[in-house]
């Protein structure tokens, strides 16, 4: 069983070094994973509203449902999706599991099987990496929706990212999960890139001091230095747009929350850092191999 768990190791190496050769580092697609230490905070919204805010501003976005049995992207937009990203494995090609909205972003659904199994051969491996090779070509940002609270699905799905955006509300409760989950992070990964968004705030005044505090206690505690991206107010047209199944900056463009994501998505491309990164299929190097990996490990310790 030695001697399996090595060539395991082995054939990774040769598979991750293929990947690392043909890869190229121009144009990759930037992963973002959105996240939130609780649910009921705006999350998937954000993703929707945030990622059609982006391409308005000429970003190329891609948002994949990750969210493990609750489909809210796909809710969101009033789309049901024909196939997953599970359906690369049985041939289906990239363009034929890609869903667009009638708003113009366009989402993937995971797939349950996808982000919750390691069943996945070196083979199905490979075959997942070269179709997914095509998004970096494609788009320009991946928003990957994270299940809220701390699981070890997101955790792995956060880690393999080139970035977190943490969506929070000034509620204390909600300020207390988003500080607990960023130092869940620290202490299992450490922590990518993070920027936080406050979300659901009654003045931009309010909105301001959560997302300072936030940041203050971070810095003292964790050592860790977050930054703000950008507040959402308060506003019954998102409520409305949800009923109906309508983007906000879509069903009232006009207004406050709207208005809000307009802006954040500004502040992204503003101050967007051109840092090196992984890219689509650098991030599933990193959360594919990492538990072809440990199967690996967990090979030879059973020998």
């Amino acid at each position: 069983m030695n001697d399996q768990a090595a060539r395991l190791r082995a054939r990774m190496q040769s598979v991750l070094g293929e990947a690392a050769t043909r890869e190229s580092p121009v144009g990759q697609a930037k992963v973002i994973a959105v996240g939130s230490g609780k649910g009921g905070v705006g999350k998937s919204n954000f993703c929707v509203n945030f990622g059609l805010a982006l391409a308005r501003q000429g970003v190329r976005v891609l948002v994949m449902d990750t969210d493990v049995g609750f489909a809210n992207i796909e809710v969101l937009l009033n789309v049901t999706p024909s196939h997953s990203l599970l359906d690369v494995l049985s041939g289906r090609r990239l363009a034929d599991i890609v869903e667009h909205s009638p708003y113009g972003l366009s989402f993937i659904s995971g797939g349950n099987g996808l982000f919750d199994s390691s069943a996945l051969s070196l083979e199905d491996y490979r075959q997942l990496l070269d179709e997914l090779r095509g998004l970096c070509t494609m788009y320009d940002v991946v928003l990957l929706d994270c299940g809220a609270g701390v699981n070890e699905i997101s955790h792995q799905l956060i880690a393999a990212s080139d970035e977190l955006i943490l969506v929070t509300t000034p509620e204390p409760t909600s300020m207390t999960d988003a500080y607990a989950f960023m130092k869940f992070l620290v202490h299992r990964s450490g922590l990518p890139m993070t920027r936080v968004v406050v979300n659901r705030a009654l003045t931009f005044a309010a909105a301001k001091r959560s997302a300072d505090t936030l940041i203050g206690v971070t810095t003292r505690f964790l050592d860790v230095r977050i930054e703000a991206l950008g507040y959402i107010l308060e506003d019954p047209a998102v409520s409305e747009a949800v009923m109906r199944q309508v983007p906000v900056i879509q069903h009232a463009g006009g207004s406050r929350a709207a208005s809000c994501y307009l802006q954040v998505a500004a502040n992204f491309v503003r101050h967007d850092v051109k840092t090196p990164r992984v890219g689509v299929s650098g991030f599933f190097d990193r959360l594919l191999g990492s538990r072809l990996r440990k199967g690996g490990r967990d090979s030879g310790h059973s020998a």
